[in-house]
């Protein structure tokens, strides 16, 4: 029974009826549990349906989309933190890549285009995405251990990524780097997403974020 705090009623009933009401009113509170109420809790005033649990909505994640019309693909990244650099010049090489993509935190950009960075200053660990050609259609191991850009590498596992078979590994050089490796569709081009770790301050941890969703929002397109 619930009680309007703000309007109180008066029942007026024939002393029989109110007999029969009051005997009534005891009997059904012996067969009731008691529900105990904290005043602290304005919940405890309302009616709330069991069957309608509230759930709290889902608060969507800022994400912007890259796309290659040259090479067939595109990921996203979370744009609230991160920019995507694609303009990045790459020195003419037999084993340099065909494009380097660049994933930068907004803080890291702004001071690169400041030229914070010039003057043999190494520019910090970060989240790439390289695509390299491969002629021979050479199988990833192989075309990994011919590789000369990832020094010393280790623990290599097989995995997926984009529908593709893929490999992922570690490398040491200026930086710890984790890359996953795996080839286009057609399997003309090698595709490597790297993640270069400074392991000190927050760097690893932000840039973990950028890693992470490239390699499970990375599509090839179709058609």
């Amino acid at each position: 029974m619930r009680v309007n705090h703000k309007q109180l009623k008066k029942w007026v009933l024939h002393p029989v009826a109110l007999g029969l009401v009051v005997a009534g009113m005891i009997a059904c509170q012996s067969e009731s549990p008691i529900v105990s109420s904290s005043p602290a809790s304005p919940a405890s005033n309302r009616e709330v349906s069991p069957s309608k649990p509230s759930t709290p909505k889902p608060i969507p994640q800022n994400k912007a989309i890259y796309k290659s019309d040259r090479f067939g693909f595109q990921f996203s990244y979370p744009s609230n933190i991160f920019v995507v650099d694609d303009k990045a010049k790459i020195p003419f090489s037999n084993n340099a890549p065909l494009a380097a993509i660049e994933i930068w935190t907004q803080e890291h950009a702004k001071k690169i285009r400041s030229g914070a960075y010039e003057g043999g200053t190494e520019y910090p660990a970060n989240v790439s995405v390289t695509v390299a050609n491969n002629p021979q259609k050479l199988p990833l191991q192989k075309w990994v251990q011919q590789s000369n850009q990832f020094g010393v590498t280790r623990a290599l596992k097989d995995t997926k990524i984009a529908g593709q078979n893929a490999i992922a590994f570690q490398s040491s050089g200026l930086y710890e780097n984790e890359h996953v490796v795996f080839t286009s569709p057609n399997g003309s081009n090698i595709i490597v997403i790297t993640f270069g770790k400074t392991g000190y301050g927050n760097n690893d941890a932000i840039y973990q974020k950028a890693f992470d969703q490239v390699v499970n929002s990375f599509t090839f397109l179709r058609g």
